[in-house]
């Protein structure tokens, strides 16, 4: 299974709370030519999971405007607090569907990509809007193996 794990795009720095910061017109902009450029190299998607915080719901209406519209779902164990454990635990639970998008927050993205490539210490660095590929044998952790990443720009 592949899946590709998103940190949302850039956002304004203050809202009345944290799930409430929007994404900023640069953050948006960025985000659709990155998918757009990762659609017209051959990148697929079939499923879109997103934190229900605000910027990371906009980040991935951007990615399925980017695919010319993909429902997207929300999920409660994307958000930044979330244990890498815990969305791992729920994603094995999920029928198994090919090249899957997921998009969360830092440190998650971070911690949860260490954890799945099997490597707890890695630590990989996600700059707002970045996306790392994996190829994923299980949802456990030592599961997956890390393709590529790439941010906008």
């Amino acid at each position: 299974m592949r899946v590709y794990l998103c940190r949302h795009g850039e956002a304004v720095a203050q809202a009345p709370t944290d799930a409430e910061r929007p994404l900023t017109e640069r953050g948006r902009l960025e985000v659709m030519a990155l998918w757009q450029d990762l659609r017209a190299e051959g990148v697929r998607m079939e499923r879109l999971i997103a934190s229900p915080y605000r910027r990371a719901q906009q980040t991935a209406l951007c990615i399925a405007r980017a695919y010319g519209g993909q429902d997207q779902e929300a999920c409660g164990w994307l958000v930044p607090e979330a244990r890498p454990q815990a969305f791992l635990d729920w994603l094995i639970l999920q029928p198994e569907q090919d090249n899957t998008v997921l998009v969360s927050h830092m440190p998650l993205v971070s911690l949860l990509t260490a954890v799945w490539i099997g490597e707890p210490t890695a630590r990989p660095a996600f700059r707002v809007g970045t996306v790392a590929a994996l190829d994923v044998e299980v949802a456990a952790p030592g599961g997956a193996r890390l393709l590529w990443m790439r941010g906008p720009g």
